[in-house]
Parts: structure tokens; C-alpha cells; sequence
């Protein structure tokens, strides 16, 4: 169960910085205004995509072991 843990918190924390990397690379877009072919937003928003549904699976999947754990814990007090 501590593999699983520690695989969810390293996928967790590796999602959260792709995501606040695409966040700061739009807000970047936004105040510099560069020329309509340096701006890939659609790039950009997809990645954004992947990682908030990574960030979900790796959430959901914490969830689920520390639960499991619960359960356990509970069966053997």
C-alpha cells in the first residue's frame, strides 16, 4: 500500500506542476501579446486537459488506498 501511496503523490505532484507550468505559460500569452503565430493555445489547453484529468486519477486513486487502509485497520482492531 505505501508503493501505491507514493506512486499517487509523485504522479500528483508531477500533474500539478505540468498544469501550473500551462498556467503560467498563458498568463505569459496574456500580458505579452506576442504575434498570432507564436500563440498555440489549443496545444496548451489540451495539455491543461491531461493533466486535470491526471490530477483527478492520481486524487481518486490516494483515496482509494487510504480507504483501503481504513479497511484493513478496521479488521484487525
Amino acid at each position: 500500500m505505501i508503493g501505491a501511496i507514493t506512486a499517487s503523490q509523485a504522479g500528483l505532484a508531477a500533474a500539478t506542476q505540468r498544469y501550473g507550468a500551462s498556467a503560467e505559460g498563458i498568463a505569459a500569452i496574456g500580458t505579452s501579446l506576442p504575434a498570432a503565430t507564436q500563440v498555440d493555445l489549443s496545444t496548451t489547453a489540451v495539455q491543461m486537459l491531461q493533466d486535470k484529468a491526471a490530477i483527478d486519477m492520481n486524487t481518486a486513486s490516494l483515496k482509494s488506498t487510504f480507504e483501503s487502509e481504513r479497511r484493513v485497520l478496521d479488521i484487525l482492531a
